[in-house]
């Protein structure tokens, strides 16, 4: 399998997957080097010592596994066939000299399993099988274990490929749905805010241009003191619309807390954070599917982007690998606790900080920051402000 023909398949069929050194793939990539070291076991174990030479040889050829490896996993697909192809020969030239060397062949196996179709890597497999049964019966008559040693380790670490492969373009239809989803969402919502004010303003404009039709020609006939009765009229049902119009508007769940908070705990999962969440409400429409009733629009919008902030906060700060999200929702509070098991310091508060605790300050919710390990945000919001109609207007 050449160069050429191994891009040509990659660009015709290869979908767009993130790179093996990107998000959680990236601690697995680099912690699968754990492998390679099978790569100096069969020196050990040569009934001659290899020569200083031969085992310069060898350490060199290691080190240029290694640096081949680390770049190959940062490579767009279109230039990944140019080191995929350097790693084969040096699987190859190393061989010559080290049984070990066939573990190369492995790593191979596992960058194709994950970007490349399954067919291609069935070739790749059978290709690599042959190269092996010719050196064991050429090169390495008595190295059997070795051999057998390598085919495994061929054929799990593509198998590990494979499964990453498929577990990201699940993944990737999932978040396809999921914008679907949304976007079919908004539509709704928008044709839903346009039969409601084609409904509110209608009448209240049909009535507004009638007023001002009479005010009109009470002004060409001289009856001041009535078009100003008119005038009047006309004042007060221009703000009666205003006032239904933006009713009417503030209706609008421009963020759902359920999605925003899927979507950043999906995020902090997609960059290695092992990432727990417990959400309750009292209001469960469905065994499926929570939704907090309780929460205003202006509240549920604010909570949403408070998690969102808080999320880029521990994406860009934390040195912690596991965040956990209890959300707790009851006719009378809601209680929002984000925690991550970094070490934080915070001398000043910076402005993801402050713009926390101003949207926290703009629904009436108070909200503490702990520092150190772990780092906690805790928020407590009233809900009683949507009762008693004191909540700030959006």
């Amino acid at each position: 399998m050449n160069s050429s023909s191994i891009k040509s398949n990659a660009q015709a069929q290869v979908p767009a997957l993130p790179l093996l050194a990107h998000g959680r793939k990236k601690k697995w990539s680099y912690s699968s080097l754990i492998f390679s070291l099978f790569y100096f076991v069969p020196p050990l174990f040569m009934r001659d010592a290899p020569s200083n030479g031969v085992m310069a040889l060898i350490v060199m050829g290691f080190v240029t596994f290694v640096f081949l490896y680390v770049l190959s996993v940062n490579q767009p697909v279109n230039r990944l066939p140019y080191y995929l192809t350097g790693m084969i020969l040096l699987a190859y030239t190393t061989s010559l000299v080290n049984p070990g060397g066939t573990v190369i062949f492995g790593f191979v196996s596992f960058i194709v399993g994950y970007y490349y179709r399954f067919s291609i890597g069935i070739i790749l497999l059978l290709a690599v099988s042959a190269s092996l049964i010719f050196m064991k019966v050429y090169l390495y008559p008595t190295g059997l274990f070795f051999f057998l040693a390598a085919g495994a380790n061929i054929a799990v670490l593509f198998g590990f490929g494979v499964m990453e492969r498929k577990e990201t373009l699940f993944q990737q239809k999932e978040a396809k749905h999921a914008a679907a989803l949304s976007t079919l969402s908004a539509i709704a919502e928008r044709e839903r805010i346009g039969r409601d004010l084609h409904d509110v303003a209608g009448h209240a404009l049909s009535s507004i241009s009638l007023k001002a039709q009479v005010a009109d020609k009470l002004l060409t006939k001289g009856r001041t003191a009535e078009a100003q009765a008119e005038v009047k009229a006309l004042a007060q049902l221009s703000q009666q619309l205003l006032s239904e119009i933006r009713q009417t508007v503030s209706g609008i769940k421009q963020l759902s807390l359920r999605e925003e908070i899927a979507k950043n705990m999906a995020k902090l999962s997609e960059q290695g954070f092992d990432v727990m969440s417990d959400v309750v409400s009292d209001a469960v429409s469905d065994v499926d599917e929570i939704r907090f009733t309780h929460l205003t629009p202006l509240q549920e919008t604010q909570l949403s982007l408070i998690i969102k902030e808080a999320t880029t906060n521990i994406l860009r700060h934390s040195k912690g690998n596991q965040v956990t999200l209890t959300l707790q929702c009851t006719n009378d509070i809601l209680n929002l606790v984000i925690a991550d098991n970094g070490n934080s310091r915070c001398k000043t508060e910076g402005n993801g900080v402050q713009g926390i605790r101003e949207r926290a300050e703009l629904i009436n919710a108070t909200v503490e920051f702990q520092w150190g390990s772990p780092t906690v945000l805790t928020l407590q919001l009233p809900l009683l402000a949507k009762h008693n109609s004191s909540e700030p207007s959006a």
